[in-house]
C-alpha cells in the first residue's frame, strides 16, 4: 500500500442508494461538476441486490429507471379492505441494478469522478480513509457505511425485517395497476406482520412478507408465510420464483451520529435518513443528498441549515415506536384506523413528513387516543 494518500475534494464511502444518489445530486450543480470525487465500495454493484419503493407527487431524479409506478393501492385488515386512490402521489418501484447502471453511466461522463473497489479499514475526523488497497484523503468524506446502531437505554429499538420473492406465473393472475401496500390478514403472532404484493405485469409480481419486531425470523418462517399467503389469498400454487431478497432495516428513535468533526458527514441510514416508524429511506435520502449538494454549490458547509429546532415528526415516530414496544394495541389496528378513516393521500403525506399541524391533528384524531395520548405524555415534548 502506498504511503501517500490519494487526494480528492469529496470521497463518498459506500456505493448504495445514499452514496450514488449523492454523486448524482452533486453532478446536478454546474459548479460542482469539476470537483474530484471518489466513490468507494468493496462491491462492484453489478447485481440486482434489492428493491426500493417510495412515493412522491412529482418526478424522481431516477424516473427513467423505474420498474413501475402506481396511482392506487390496496389495503387489507381483518375489518376493512379497499382499493385506495393515492393521487397526487405515485407509489414507485426501483430495482437496484437499474439504479446502479443509471448512476455509473452518469459518472462516466465526468473524468474527474472515479470509482474504486476497496474495503474500508478505518476512517478518521481528518478526512482520511485507510482502505486495504490505498489511503484516501478529502476535504469532505460522505459516509454511508453503518458501522453500528447507536444504543441508548431510553430509546426504542425494533427491526423491520422482510423477505420478498419475485414470482412468474404461466397464466395472467395479477392486475398490474392494483398493488397491495399492506395486507394484515396474515397471522400477527403478537407482532406487526403484513404482506406486500407489487405486480409489474399480469404474470409477475414481488410478494413480500414484512415484520416489525425485536428480532428477525428464521428464513423458513418467511418462506412458509409467503407460500401460505399465495395459496390462501391469491389461490396460487403453480409459480416460478425468479428472484429473492432479504433485508433488515433499523427502526429506532435513537439519534444517529452526524459524522466525525466537520469533515466526515454521515448520509443514508448511517446519517439518520431511515424513517424510524416505517423503515422507508429512499425519499429521505434524496432530500438529504439534495440539501448537501445545494449547500456545497453555495460554498456552505454540507449540513448548514439542516438542523431542526423542534422535530415534530421525530416525536411522532418515537410515540409510535413506544406504542409498538408496549404492545397495548395490536399494530394492525393502528394502520386499520388510519386507512379506514382518512384519505390515503393524507396518510402518505404524513408518512412523508409533509403535513401541516392541522393535518397532523386529523391523523391523531383517527387513532385510539386512549393508547396514543398516554404514550405521547410519557414520551415527553419533542426536542
Amino acid at each position: 500500500m502506498p504511503d501517500k494518500a490519494l487526494t480528492y475534494d469529496y470521497i463518498i464511502a459506500g456505493a448504495g442508494a445514499a452514496g450514488l444518489s449523492l454523486v448524482c445530486h452533486l453532478l446536478g450543480h454546474k459548479n460542482l461538476q469539476t470537483k474530484r470525487i471518489l466513490l468507494l465500495d468493496r462491491d462492484l454493484k453489478q447485481t440486482n441486490d434489492r428493491t426500493w419503493c417510495f412515493w412522491e407527487t412529482g418526478e424522481s431524479p431516477f424516473e427513467s429507471c423505474l420498474k413501475i409506478k402506481w396511482s392506487k393501492l390496496h389495503f387489507h385488515s381483518q375489518k376493512f379492505s379497499a382499493l385506495l386512490d393515492i393521487s397526487p402521489y405515485r407509489y414507485k418501484m426501483l430495482d437496484s441494478l437499474s439504479f446502479y447502471q443509471h448512476c455509473f453511466k452518469l459518472m462516466e461522463q465526468y473524468p474527474n469522478v472515479e470509482f474504486r473497489q476497496d474495503e474500508i479499514v478505518s476512517m478518521d475526523a481528518n478526512g482520511v480513509i485507510k482502505g486495504k488497497q490505498a489511503v484516501y484523503q478529502a476535504q469532505y468524506i460522505f459516509n454511508s457505511v453503518l458501522f453500528q446502531i447507536p444504543k441508548l437505554p431510553s430509546k426504542y429499538y425494533l427491526l423491520q425485517h422482510f423477505k420478498g420473492i419475485f414470482i412468474k406465473t404461466a397464466t395472467p393472475v395479477f392486475k398490474p395497476e392494483e398493488p397491495t401496500l399492506m395486507d394484515f390478514r396474515v397471522a400477527q403472532h403478537h407482532d406487526c406482520r403484513f404482506m406486500y404484493v407489487l405486480p409489474v405485469n399480469a404474470h409477475e409480481a414481488l410478494v413480500e412478507y414484512t415484520g416489525f419486531s425485536e428480532a428477525a425470523l428464521e428464513q423458513e418462517e418467511y418462506d412458509q408465510e409467503i407460500k401460505a399467503y399465495l395459496r390462501d389469498y391469491l389461490h396460487l400454487t403453480d409459480y416460478e420464483i425468479t428472484h429473492e431478497e432479504f433485508g433488515i432495516i433499523p427502526m429506532t428513535d435513537a439519534p444517529f451520529s452526524k459524522g466525525m468533526g466537520e469533515r466526515v458527514i454521515n448520509i443514508g441510514t448511517a446519517g439518520g435518513a431511515t424513517k424510524a416508524s416505517t423503515g422507508y429511506t429512499f425519499s429521505f435520502i434524496q432530500r438529504q443528498c439534495a440539501a448537501i449538494a445545494r449547500n456545497l454549490a453555495k460554498g456552505k458547509k454540507p449540513l448548514a441549515g439542516t438542523h431542526k429546532a423542534v422535530d415534530k415528526f421525530a416525536f411522532y415516530d418515537s410515540v409510535f415506536l413506544r406504542v409498538l414496544s408496549e404492545k397495548k394495541q395490536e399494530p394492525w389496528e393502528v394502520f386499520h384506523a388510519m386507512f379506514s378513516k382518512l384519505p390515503a393521500n393524507l396518510i402518505l403525506k404524513f408518512l412523508n413528513e409533509e403535513t401541516s399541524l392541522l393535518e397532523d391533528l386529523r391523523i391523531m384524531n383517527a387513532v385510539d387516543k386512549n393508547i396514543f395520548l398516554p404514550a405521547a405524555l410519557k414520551q415527553g415534548l419533542p426536542k
